[in-house]
Parts: C-alpha cells; sequence; structure tokens
C-alpha cells in the first residue's frame, strides 16, 4: 500500500512551481552534470509529497527544499556508484551538445568548492541575506559572511585567468 501525501495535486503544483528552478540550480551546482540534476530534483520533490512535511510559511518551504537539494546532492556524491563513473571530460566523444543557457559567471561558479558554490548561489542570484543563508544552512552567521568572501576572492581569480 503506498504512502498519501499531505498535500493535494493542486497544492503540489503550486510548491513545485514555485521551486523548481532553485532546487534544480542548487541540484546543478552540485552535480554538474544535466540529467543527473533533473533526477535529483524529481527525488527531492518525491521526498517531500511522502515525507509528510508540513511548513509554516513560503519561507520555511523553500529553507527545507534548499538544505534538502545540498544533502541530497551531498549525498549523491559520497555514494559508491558515482565514484565508478567516468567523467564525461574524460570521454573522447560527447553524445549531446551541452546546454549553453548559463552565463559565464555561472561557469566560474561551478569551478568553486561545494561550500562556497551554495553561499555565493543563495546570496547573488536567490537574494538571501547572510543571516537568512545562515539559518537555512544551520551555520553561523560570521562562516557564512567568511565563506562570502573567500568565494568572492576565489571568483576573482578564477575570472581574472580568464581574462589573460
Amino acid at each position: 500500500m503506498e504512502k498519501s501525501s499531505l498535500y493535494t495535486n493542486d497544492e503540489t503544483i503550486e510548491i513545485y512551481n514555485r521551486n523548481v528552478n532553485t532546487v534544480y540550480k542548487i541540484c546543478l551546482m552540485y552535480l554538474k552534470n544535466i540529467p543527473d540534476a533533473e533526477d535529483a530534483v524529481q527525488n527531492i520533490f518525491l521526498k517531500l509529497i511522502y515525507g509528510n512535511y508540513r511548513f509554516e510559511n513560503l519561507e520555511h518551504e523553500r529553507a527545507w527544499l534548499i538544505l534538502t537539494s545540498q544533502n541530497h546532492c551531498k549525498n549523491i556524491l559520497k555514494h559508491w556508484w558515482k565514484k565508478q563513473r567516468v567523467d564525461i571530460d574524460n570521454i573522447s566523444e560527447i553524445s549531446y551538445e551541452e546546454n549553453n543557457t548559463f552565463d559565464d559567471i555561472w561557469k566560474q561558479i561551478l569551478l568553486l568548492p561545494n561550500k562556497y558554490k551554495i553561499v555565493i548561489y543563495l546570496y547573488y542570484y536567490e537574494g538571501y541575506s547572510t543571516e537568512e543563508i545562515s539559518e537555512i544552512l544551520n551555520i553561523k552567521s560570521p562562516t557564512i559572511r567568511s565563506q562570502l568572501s573567500t568565494a568572492r576572492k576565489k571568483l576573482k581569480i578564477i575570472l581574472e585567468e580568464d581574462i589573460e
């Protein structure tokens, strides 16, 4: 017998439409590959649907999805199967064209370590303050500001190397 959802179909669609872009971008940042990111998004929303999660407000809902996305992707990256796979850059023939919808800065952000990527994304792309990011990621606010500062410095170095 399947477990039923706390949400109606309409509520589920509303939650999905409000948050799918954010969840997808976070997954893509971590997994660096479109098919894996799409699979992760699907699994995250399935967790929501069947997980008996009720939220106090829209911010709580969004924060839960951001943190769940981050944790889900980290778990994927730690999984033994992921370690057995070959990086697409090492394959001589690419089977599909890369999606060029992301700007150059986004591509450079993807080169940053994970702890910096998520902070940069939430601050600049989602518009969260450092205090809000601190609450979402359950990391102290000074640490968030330090990670943001370090990420900016690393990003500046990467961007300067591209110019030369």
